[in-house]
């Protein structure tokens, strides 16, 4: 049996929900020309569980082929959260792969991790997790090493403070790695939670096209009517162009009013079918609803002049979700504009 000093657990919690969107929205404005882009205006340290020994007759983990010791395990990892009345956790290969490198590489170096490496773990187990192809939104490590059947195994781990973090449910994924520490095996728990999900679950309600453009024109004409100007009438062909040009953006990974084609706000209205006198544009991205997207506008002096411009007559809204640049985003464009006689 080996003894392992109760302050050397590691538990590494990664990007919790307060931190879930990318940095601060940025949006750009065009008036009736296309103008540059405005600008785009830790982890808790309790230590691992001392090994345990083996009660006499258990056949030890070690035995077990590492596919057979990572099913058994979870399974045990799953009744319990089933007990809770949270799903099952998915097995991820490239949590495996992750948790896996972990535990060699802690079982060749013969320690466990210390409070004092915690930071330097964060970042580094992250960037692990991002190159094996999981981007994490949130997600917890968890160490315990012991003799004994993987029954055991989780039997004994659950009575650690490490159980409550597996338990959250918006955790869905497990990676397990398993080898050899001083004698007995070693056993890392990956939990995590992939940005994609939790991005589709926040974008989710942006997928109503129609009402997410009637909470635009809502947010725009209040804004109008508190300025004394007269209201906009939402457009079809203005949200054909607009929504046209948020997908167009988020499909080619760019972020402008002018397109890699050439088009303009203007050609882009005119082509959905509005003859425009004036038109005018404003862009903006990761804002999560339509009346924090107008607010954003109406914090800029251009968005707003755009806004407020007593010449316009008609609105249209587009609004584009999903990869961009290797992340999530939310795009939002309007269009402005006042046909021609």
């Amino acid at each position: 049996m080996i003894a392992v000093k109760p302050a050397s657990r590691l538990l590494l919690a990664a990007l919790l929900l307060v931190c879930r969107l990318p940095p601060p929205a940025a949006a750009q404005a065009a008036p009736l020309q296309p103008e540059p882009a405005a600008a785009q205006a830790a982890p808790s340290s309790p230590a691992p569980a001392a090994p345990a020994p083996a009660r006499p007759g258990q056949p030890p983990a070690a035995a077990l082929d590492l596919p057979e010791l990572r099913r058994r395990l979870a399974a045990r990892i799953n009744a319990e959260r089933l007990a809770a009345g949270v799903p099952e956790l998915r097995p991820s290969a490239a949590l495996d792969g992750v948790a896996q490198a972990r535990a060699e590489e802690i079982g060749g170096r013969g320690a466990l991790p210390d409070e004092s490496e915690s930071l330097s773990l964060f970042g580094r187990i992250q960037v692990q997790m991002v190159r094996a192809g999981y981007r994490p939104h949130l997600w917890t490590e968890s160490l315990t090493a012991m003799a004994g059947d993987p029954e055991a195994v989780v039997a004994y781990w659950k009575a650690s403070p490490d159980l409550a973090p597996a338990l959250r449910r918006e955790i869905s994924d497990l990676g397990i790695g398993v080898a050899a520490f001083r004698g007995v095996p070693l056993y890392i728990f990956l939990f995590a939670w992939p940005e994609q999900e939790s991005w589709q679950a926040q974008a989710e309600p942006l997928r109503d096209l129609g009402r997410q453009r009637t909470a635009v024109l809502a947010a725009v004409n209040a804004a109008r009517r508190a300025a004394g100007r007269p209201p906009l009438a939402g457009d079809p062909r203005l949200d054909a162009a607009a929504q046209a040009h948020a997908e167009d953006m988020l499909a080619r990974s760019y972020y402008s009013h002018d397109g890699p084609d050439g088009s303009t706000p203007r050609s882009r209205v005119e082509a959905a079918g509005f003859p425009a006198a004036s038109v005018a544009e404003n862009i903006a991205a990761r804002h999560l609803a339509a009346d924090e997207t107008v607010a954003g506008w109406m914090a800029s002096s251009d968005h707003r002049r755009n806004l407020l411009d007593p010449r316009f007559t008609s609105l249209g809204a587009g609004v584009a979700v999903g990869a961009f640049e290797h992340r999530y985003q939310v795009l939002w464009v309007l269009d402005l504009a006042r046909p021609a006689p």
